[in-house]
């Protein structure tokens, strides 16, 4: 086991350990030590949900259109990919699941499904993901790539599948039309391209501090996030300037509270900042140094959550008429919010499950695939020493 996993493994557990606090704390007390309430009841979980599921379609969407076209320089990213598509959408569901009210009932969803709900209909994307997925990681890290068009076709498959997971949950917010912050045509592809980046942006970050690739191959994935991060930098400014410029009331009040609200540090500080300008000078000056590919890639996947709370919050917290703000006070009626301690806990509990189911399949893929049978190689042939992950 390399040092960077032994490092990976004590963070993951400590993560997890410490997190615990606040998973006990929200079993036992339900919501009420969660700063959300009536008017904002969406909070850090949903908008980590959103973040991990637009990631594991992103990193899915990798892994497939290598399979599906057959892009050999990227094979050996590829059977990453799907490891952390699969831990990433892993806490997804767990970040909603502890969301929910009532989170035993959450089965109904797929047996209870209305048809004409964005809700009812990505429910079934799910579980169309998560066969092909599986299948996908049985094929490439269990039996090897001997069926290769299978794997392809299952590439092939995999493309409109992944464009419908990252643009559904971008739906669930657009279709919304009493939410104008959210309300929008161009909230599905912001979405899709936002788990793209983010998702290759991990996936760089795996295969460059695990040393899955060879150093050539780092370099073409640092473009890749290079080239997505300045198609993000184009959409987000489109989408922000036009915004801005229209000044719709709804819309702009939402908008100002991400730009010069209480939180803005968050948009111009943690996201501008560490998540686009940082990682842009990173891969446009040292884009040779592999430590330096890896260091924006994780900047990049970890400040992506910032870009869902300043979608999930700002979009709750404008009134939906005037006068609400002051029509009826109490316990759970305000605007303002801000995760507490137990809602950060959790969600660092949800990151650390996500990391550790990462760990554990890599572990676990890579024993598999080192077997002889898995190569292709005589049955009592001794495996190679290679990288268990590299195609």
């Amino acid at each position: 086991m390399r040092t960077a996993e032994k490092i990976l493994w004590i963070l993951g557990i400590a993560g997890f350990l410490l997190g615990a606090i606040g998973l006990v704390q929200r079993a036992s007390s339900g919501h009420v030590a969660a700063g959300y309430g009536t008017y904002v009841p969406w909070g850090l979980w949903v908008a980590m949900y959103a973040m991990l599921v637009g990631m594991a379609a992103g990193a899915f969407l990798l892994a497939a259109v290598t399979y599906g076209f057959g892009i050999r320089s990227l094979v050996p990213v590829a059977r990453p990919a799907l490891l952390v598509s699969l831990a990433s959408f892993a806490g997804g569901m767990l970040a909603i699941w502890l969301d929910l009210g009532h989170p035993l009932r959450a089965w109904k969803l797929m047996l209870n499904t209305g048809f004409s709900s964005v809700m009812g209909w990505m429910a079934w994307f799910y579980l169309a993901y998560i066969v092909v997925l599986g299948l996908l990681v049985w094929r490439t890290a269990v039996l090897g790539e001997k069926q290769t068009g299978i794997v392809r076709g299952l590439g092939l498959v995999g493309i409109p599948l992944a464009l419908a997971l990252g643009g559904g949950e971008g739906a669930l917010f657009g279709v919304l039309g009493a939410r104008p912050f959210w309300h929008s045509g161009l909230t599905p592809v912001m979405f899709i391209l936002e788990g793209l980046l983010s998702g290759a942006a991990l996936v760089t970050f795996v295969v460059v501090v695990l040393q899955l690739v060879e150093e050539r191959t780092g370099q073409l994935m640092g473009r890749i996030v290079l080239g997505l991060l300045a198609l993000f930098i184009v959409f987000e400014w489109a989408e922000v300037s036009i915004g801005y410029y229209a000044s719709i009331p709804a819309y702009a009040e939402s908008l100002r509270l991400v730009l010069f609200g209480e939180y803005a540090w968050v948009f111009w500080g943690v996201h501008l900042g560490l998540g686009v300008a940082v990682p842009l000078v990173f891969l446009l000056v040292a884009a040779r140094s592999k430590g330096m590919v890896a260091l924006a890639a994780a900047l990049i996947a970890v400040t992506a959550l910032t870009t869902k709370l300043n979608l999930v919050i700002p979009g709750l917290a404008v009134p939906e008429f005037e006068g609400l703000r002051d029509a009826y006070t109490g316990p759970g009626l305000s605007f303002q919010y801000f995760p507490t301690t137990m809602e950060w806990l959790v969600g660092l509990w949800i990151a650390a499950v996500a990391g550790l189911v990462f760990l554990a399949t890599y572990r676990i893929a890579g024993k598999l695939a080192a077997r002889p049978e898995a190569r292709g190689e005589p049955a009592g042939t001794r495996a190679s020493d290679k990288l268990a992950l590299q195609g």
